[in-house]
């Protein structure tokens, strides 16, 4: 016995089963992606240029222009480019997060005898929390089964 109900989208070899919500979840899948990448991706950029603001920028040395691509630019790039749907979305939004915890994490470890060595370690593991957070949501809304991280 095989029937369709396209307003549904039963699956016809499975009469019995839940309605296929394939096209639907996707969606749903895309929309929470979306506003992850969004509520994290500016979260931290306004976080961190609120910071480098109040360094006041003296002078563009290799550590500033590092910080301000990498916690201010490329997150709200990432924005962008997942809006967009582009392919590579997802390399920039976990990427950013890991190469700047890193280094924040060698600037712990480089500057470990510093008195503000406390605070280093605190922004790049929660750099890296947000990193892993992002790469959990890519992964659980990833909507190819195909892809082979999910397999």
């Amino acid at each position: 016995m095989s029937w369709k109900c396209d307003d549904l989208h039963m699956k016809s070899d499975k009469p019995l089963s839940l309605v296929d919500v394939g096209r639907s979840s996707s969606v749903g899948k895309k929309i929470f992606r979306g506003a992850w990448v969004l509520a994290a991706n500016s979260f931290v950029a306004w976080a961190m240029f609120t910071r480098l603001r109040s360094v006041g920028f003296p002078t563009l040395n290799f550590q500033l222009c590092f910080e301000f691509v990498f916690e201010v630019i490329l997150p709200i790039l990432g924005i962008v480019l997942e809006l967009v749907n582009w392919t590579f979305a997802r390399w920039v939004n976990v990427g950013c997060f890991t190469v700047a915890g890193c280094f924040w994490l060698a600037g712990a470890i480089w500057w470990h005898s510093d008195p503000f060595f406390g605070v280093l370690p605190i922004v790049a593991f929660g750099l890296l929390i947000v990193a892993g957070l992002t790469e959990i949501v890519y992964r659980r809304t990833q909507s190819d089964s195909s892809y082979p991280v999910n397999s």
